[in-house]
């Protein structure tokens, strides 16, 4: 469980909000179930939220043996349509049963996708035919949302690094197959007094991106922290220096990592930053 108190002062006087990690790839804590996958329980003064789902009921499990209860979720937001962050939707509307609480979704999140894997082509996608009968539509955001008094929802960033996107992960649209863009990827921006959280998914349009996203949302206002998957577990070494500087020089209070960051992208991370970055696995607390 991650607190986000005041992470630069040594005084009790701190907006509270908490993130705990109820799915990821690492899951070292004796009684909880590991996946590939990832899904982040949220709470702020006024709302829960939950992003992602991970493949299968397993974050529910785990949401379980921490005492959290998922029936009073505010919201839910998927991050992209990938079978590791979505897949786990069914599950939980269907446990849910009449408690609906909206889901977000980015616009095309339930197009066939692919990934390349030597020469074979997997499918990776989340379908709309994932989410049972009962469950609510998606709201698909193409605009900044708001959630309670702090949480917002980013659409997807603009590419003002010159992200190229990788060639392995493919979409299905307009009546072809292309390059995946990831245009239906959110991220979430929590607008705190001392600075702002960022939380992504899979960051598969670039974390740098994202974050310059949210700067231009909430202008003057310092990255208290990075939080997520970074998706950093496929850049070249070169490549990955320089996104470990470049992230360095927003100057990010706190770094957690997860998911798709990898092993060497968290190295690096902690080599530019130290004392600075974490990895958030699930079932710690």
């Amino acid at each position: 469980m991650l607190y986000l108190l005041d992470l630069c002062a040594n005084n009790l006087h701190y907006e509270l909000m908490t993130i705990t990690s109820l799915m990821d790839d690492y899951c070292p804590k004796r009684g909880f179930r590991g996946e590939h996958g990832l899904s982040l329980y949220i709470e702020t003064a006024d709302m829960k939220l939950l992003l992602d789902a991970g493949q299968t009921d397993a974050f529910i499990s785990n949401a379980e043996a921490l005492g959290i209860d998922l029936s009073l979720l505010d919201a839910v937001v998927l991050s992209h349509g990938h079978y590791d962050h979505g897949g786990g939707l069914e599950v939980l509307y269907d446990k849910l049963a009449a408690l609906t609480p909206p889901l977000f979704a980015g616009q095309g999140f339930d197009a066939p996708r692919r990934a390349r894997n030597g020469n074979h082509l997997n499918d990776i996608g989340l379908t709309s035919a994932a989410l049972p009968g009962h469950s609510p539509s998606p709201m698909l955001v193409s605009a900044i949302e708001k959630l309670g008094t702090s949480a917002y929802i980013l659409p997807p960033a603009e590419n003002m690094d010159g992200t190229e996107p990788l060639a392995r992960f493919r979409v299905i649209q307009d009546g072809g197959e292309k390059l995946d863009n990831f245009n239906d990827e959110l991220s979430l921006v929590f607008d705190e007094k001392d600075g702002m959280v960022i939380v992504t998914g899979c960051a598969h349009r670039g974390i740098l991106n994202i974050a310059h996203a949210a700067m231009a949302a909430f202008p003057g206002k310092p990255i208290k922290a990075l939080v997520g998957g970074f998706h950093l577990v496929d850049v070249a070494d070169g490549e990955l220096a320089g996104i470990a500087k470049t992230i360095a020089l927003l100057e990010p209070k706190a770094v957690f990592c997860a998911h798709c960051t990898g092993p060497r992208g968290f190295s690096a991370l902690q080599s530019i930053l130290p004392g600075r970055v974490s990895w958030l696995s699930c079932g710690m607390d």
